[in-house]
């Protein structure tokens, strides 16, 4: 529950908080296809092959509004959007954890993929051709 108040997110109460217009995409994937992921670049790629690599990779990229829509069909209920300044939250992004949180890492000034569709493509073909994440919507279970 901590998390979920932390990010900006209180079902009890049926709201989520999201910084900007929640129409930005963020990179998203389950934890079991991020630890397969890794766990297999880990185990079969060269040395030299992971020297400043940049691993970009996702199961999809999604908004915090397709988020919302995911979770209001699981939970059977309506929640509200709070729209957040960007601005205003991003000028505590250097004191304040939850607004660098909100602001830098949760997509609000776009940081929240983890590379261009190309630098992701890439990665994947590169390191774990076969790779088959589950379906984002795994994550609201």
């Amino acid at each position: 529950m901590f998390t979920r108040s932390f990010l900006g997110y209180n079902f009890d109460e049926g709201f989520i908080s999201v910084v900007g217009e929640g129409d930005a995409k963020l990179s998203i994937v389950t934890r079991a296809g991020c630890s397969r992921f890794v766990a297999h670049v880990l185990v079969t790629a060269t040395k030299s092959s992971l020297e400043g690599a940049q691993l970009s990779f996702e199961s999809a990229r999604v908004s915090p509004k397709e988020i919302t829509a995911q979770l209001e069909k699981k939970l059977g209920k309506k929640l509200q959007i709070k729209l957040v300044d960007y601005e205003e939250t991003k000028k505590g992004y250097d004191t304040n954890p939850v607004a660098y949180i909100q602001t830098r890492i949760l997509i609000a000034d776009g940081r929240g993929i983890s590379g261009t569709e190309d630098e992701v493509k890439a990665t994947i073909a590169k390191f774990f051709p076969d790779w088959n994440p589950s379906p984002w919507q795994e994550i609201i279970a």
